[in-house]
């Protein structure tokens, strides 16, 4: 048989300087559960505060590089394909078993190794099976998982039914014959196009994530496991994108829902996100503002657990260099949506011009707070200020550069030692090269 091979690559170079190196590590994780019981916060990992205040030995440089190459074999007629994609990276020049002297050690993933098939019956109907990007809401599932997924696609209309396999316990008894040993996740959706290429998705992810480990960090960061939490979430959602002349927009809504247990006592889900974003283009000129609220757990003392959950996302899409890490998701303050389980609250505004067919340049506002206040009686995080420009090179190579400055907020501030917090500056550049 004729067949079709594709090679692809994403070769990532980053380099980044900090004023406090130490804000720039994930404080939210999109693997743990934060839950607010009986005045305390538990979480199936131990919590790490940032400290904000600068100190001596705060400032710091890095290089870093991040390479993913994929390949895909198909034959004449695409009805069937095979995916197998790898990344090297995030390393850090220096970093032991990654990019130091010599480099014999790296730090592989695989991403990608799937089949996706054309069903024989119906050619409008695909079947996905293996380790594949998920393709769900960008602000609840946009990684990788392994599972199956059916897809469809006849007109106007698109959908999808999905079940995938995870395991947050540490993967050695993942896929095995005990339900507390493996996650499964069920999802599906339905997405409209209009006649103009607007769009509208609606979703539904059931998850049961059988039984995790959840811990109690005390006052003085000391974390001690408690019982086995069995955890099941469903997200209910609507999304939407168009464009209409010189205007298009985007938006999201979310609601979470579901049960935490833990013996005979439980706590039921409520919780929501909304994000939306309109951009306005006059000639070069792109002007932009949006916002997003996730909902956080106002009183812990309840049955309800009300700070809004994800399974897996990046939050580089806002364009933020000091919280949200835009150019490198893997070492961001707050890679989920929310602090902790206080939720999150942002407002945004910017304007990008095009110099030329090579030449971008832009300006950002942010306003950070938590949903709900900290356990410090605060709320505002900060205002952000990023300038950031792009330029390209050559078709598929870009060079690209991005500065933040974070105006302390009283939260912010509250986290740092004897709280008092300063200010951080951050800028990150890249060499970038895709094909």
């Amino acid at each position: 048989m004729a067949i079709n091979v594709e090679w692809h690559g994403d070769l990532n170079n980053r380099f980044s300087f900090s004023t406090q190196a130490d804000t720039s590590v994930r404080t939210s994780k999109d693997s743990e559960k934060y839950l607010g019981s009986n005045g305390r916060l538990f979480s199936n990992g131990k919590i790490t505060l940032p400290d904000t205040k600068k100190s001596k030995n705060d400032s710091d440089f890095f290089g870093e590089i991040k390479y993913r190459m994929h390949m895909v074999v198909s034959d004449d007629d695409n009805k069937v394909k095979g995916v197998v994609g790898f990344e090297f990276g995030s390393a850090k020049f220096g970093e032991k078993d990654a990019a130091d002297f010599g480099g014999d050690d790296n730090i592989f993933e695989l991403r990608w190794a799937y089949t996706d098939i054309e069903v024989p019956f119906d050619p409008a109907s695909r079947l996905t099976v293996g380790l594949q990007p998920v393709g769900y809401n960008a602000l609840l599932w946009s990684d990788n998982a392994g599972g199956v997924k059916w897809t469809r696609k006849e007109g106007k209309w698109a959908y999808s039914l999905g079940w995938f396999r995870n395991d947050w316990n540490g993967g050695k008894d993942a896929g095995g014959d005990k339900k507390s040993a493996y996650d499964d996740a069920y999802a599906a959706d339905l997405t409209y196009i209009f006649d103009n290429g607007n769009s509208l998705n609606a979703f539904v992810v059931y998850m049961d994530q059988g039984e995790e480990t959840i811990g109690l960090t005390f006052a003085d960061d000391t974390f001690v496991a408690t019982d086995e939490v069995q955890d099941e979430e469903i997200w209910l959602g609507l999304s939407g994108k168009g464009a209409w002349n010189d205007l298009s927009g985007m938006f999201t809504g979310i609601y979470l829902t579901g049960e935490v247990s833990e013996g005979d006592y439980s706590q039921d889900r409520s919780a929501f996100l909304f994000h939306g974003q309109i951009d306005y283009t006059v000639g070069k000129n792109t002007f932009t503002l949006g916002g997003l609220y996730a909902s956080g757990d106002d009183d812990p003392y309840d049955d309800d657990t009300e700070n809004f959950d994800v399974i897996d996302i990046s939050t580089s899409l806002f364009g933020s260099v000091i919280i949200f890490d835009n150019y490198c998701d893997d070492n961001s303050l707050s890679q989920a949506p929310y602090l902790f389980d206080q939720g999150y609250k942002m407002i945004y505004a910017g304007v990008a011009r095009k110099l030329n067919a090579k030449t971008k340049v832009w300006a950002k506002y942010f306003w950070h707070n938590t949903a709900e206040d900290t356990w410090l009686g605060d709320d505002e995080l900060g205002h952000e200020f990023v300038l950031g420009a792009s330029y390209t090179i050559m078709k598929g190579l870009t060079a690209d550069i991005n500065a933040g400055y974070l105006v302390a907020g009283d939260a912010w501030e509250a986290i740092g030692t004897d709280g008092d917090g300063d200010d951080v500056f951050r800028t990150d550049a890249r060499i970038r090269f895709k094909f």
